[in-house]
């Protein structure tokens, strides 16, 4: 019995392996010369981080070489907060690097190395229009501050736009991305660069979600801030929801998608534009809104002073509307030039701002000058201030009464919120 059933079993298998066919060769692509192609144009980073006016730490990020003059890309998140950032070479070699610019909507900064007689290697950038779900790509970076590290998986959505900033359609993908990578490229099977590394789904759990900038939403940033040192966007004025079955039959649309408009801010594009609560975006410039989260990618992506054509449903009928878009940012106020300058410009804080950071009033900081009194004061970027000196600050005008009222040398307090870090007060020294 058990010879014959031995027998038998062995018949079977030459069966099965007669009939299957195997591929020679393994299906996966070969790796190595990739790697070898990219790792030399990869950096890491190391930013000393400065809170509330001190040194509280390090922190580090990946990045990577993108112009053989010394500039390199990276996230904002990686030097956000830094105050001297240093660039790692393959070779081992640093360099002390310079933020050209950072934009925390997107995620994506810019540094400069002086990189000297060092001969550095820059990556290509490729594109996300032609990416597959699907395709293979490999990341590269310093998880957990072990540099030159690859790992590989594939595609697995593009278009996330709901997973983090609204501006940025992120890349999804199963490769293996931890604390470190961030700020490292995206690279497919030609060696080029489709995305930087951003984020992860679960920072406490390794669960196969990692998500990409794409690279070409990434380099029209890096253009930006290369010409002008800060990003300028479109700005429509809305506020905007998803689309779902029971919303599609309500508001009359023959598909489930669109951008729902929940809200026009007065005297915005939108508003002048004639825009109403209650509209469905389906079109700008006749790319299609699938999702909600394609609007302000779509208006993102142009000019303040650009107009925008978008295609609505009202009342169950389309109809076209032209909406000229503004920089959002209310009236700016030119760094102080009197006797007592600070170093810093500010903006309104817009009716948006309020709803996302969950603060009322105050004036935004646009730009602070490298080693001004407010730069050495530990003055950022995106402050708000709420008092200067003995000024409450709730509007622009607030805020030009307080500089006509600075006294003319001594020490000055000023209250700033920090979305998400709470309040405390600065102490800027007038010179």
């Amino acid at each position: 019995m058990l010879k014959r059933f031995y027998s038998s079993g062995l018949v079977v298998l030459f069966v099965l392996a007669s009939t299957l066919s195997f591929p020679a060769k393994s299906s996966f692509p070969e790796f190595t010369k990739i790697v070898e192609k990219v790792q030399p144009s990869i950096v890491s980073i190391q930013v000393d981080v400065v809170r509330w006016g001190r040194v509280a730490g390090r922190s580090g990020g990946s990045g990577f070489i993108v112009d053989e003059d010394g500039y390199i890309m990276t996230n904002h998140h990686v030097i956000d907060n830094g105050n001297s950032v240093t660039v790692k070479l393959f070779n081992g070699r640093e360099f002390d690097a310079e933020v050209v610019g950072s934009d925390a909507n997107t995620d994506v900064a810019l540094l400069k190395i002086d990189p000297g007689k060092q001969k550095l290697k820059a990556l290509k950038l490729g594109t996300t229009d032609v990416l597959k779900v699907g395709e293979w790509v490999l990341a590269f970076g310093a998880p957990f501050n072990l540099e030159q590290t690859v790992t590989a998986g594939i595609v697995s959505a593009k278009g996330r736009g709901e997973v983090g900033s609204q501006y940025v359609p992120f890349i999804q993908t199963d490769v293996a991305i931890n604390r470190g990578n961030s700020g490292g490229p995206l690279v497919n099977l030609k060696g080029e660069v489709v995305g930087i590394n951003s984020m992860i789904f679960n920072p406490m759990v390794s669960s196969g979600l990692s998500f990409s900038i794409p690279i070409d939403l990434a380099d029209n940033v890096r253009q930006q801030l290369l010409d002008n040192g800060v990003v300028n966007r479109g700005y429509l004025g809305v506020q905007f929801g998803p689309i779902d079955q029971d919303k599609a039959d309500a508001f009359g649309l023959d598909e489930v998608g669109g951008s729902l408009v929940t809200r026009v801010y007065p005297d915005s594009a939108a508003a002048k534009a004639g825009l109403q609560e209650g509209d469905v975006v389906i079109a700008v410039d006749g790319k299609p809104v699938r999702k909600a989260q394609d609007l302000p990618y779509y208006i993102g992506q142009k000019m303040p002073g650009d107009k925008a054509k978008l295609k609505v449903v009202r009342n169950g009928k389309e109809r076209n509307i032209e909406a000229v878009l503004t920089d959002g940012a209310g009236r700016v106020v030119a760094i102080d030039n009197g006797r007592n300058q600070l170093g810093i410009r500010v903006q309104a804080l817009r009716d948006d701002l309020q709803e996302a950071y969950g603060i009322r009033h105050g004036v935004v900081v646009s730009e602070v000058m490298e080693q001004s009194p407010a730069a050495l004061a530990g003055i950022q970027n995106g402050d708000i201030i709420q008092k200067l000196h003995r000024t409450p600050i709730r509007s622009i005008d607030d805020y030009q009464a307080a500089l006509a009222d600075l006294p003319e040398r001594g020490k000055v307090a000023v209250l700033v919120a920090r979305p998400g870090r709470g309040s405390d007060f600065f102490v800027i020294e007038l010179q």
